[in-house]
């Protein structure tokens, strides 16, 4: 049996937007903001994912492990 899986997704088009209004946009243009599960530095050119931690915006990288890590075990088992 499969299991249903629902994916959220941003259109690129309103992804700037969508990163203002989190208010993450400046930092993760100036390099300030790391992967939750790599620690390696996010940008806009590398931006895997975006999701909450308690009353945080925490985002992951694009690498496959980290969007595994993320979409598979769940924040808890995030760094950070």
């Amino acid at each position: 049996m499969r299991k249903r899986v629902e994916i959220k997704a941003i259109y690129d088009q309103d992804l700037e937007q969508v990163l203002m209004n989190l208010g993450i946009l400046d930092k993760l243009i100036a390099g300030e903001i790391n992967c939750a599960v790599c620690d390696c530095s996010v940008g806009l050119d590398n931006l895997g994912s975006i999701f909450p931690s308690g009353n945080d915006i925490r985002v992951s990288c694009d690498s496959d492990k980290c969007i595994r890590i993320v979409t598979t075990k769940g924040v808890a088992s995030c760094n950070g």
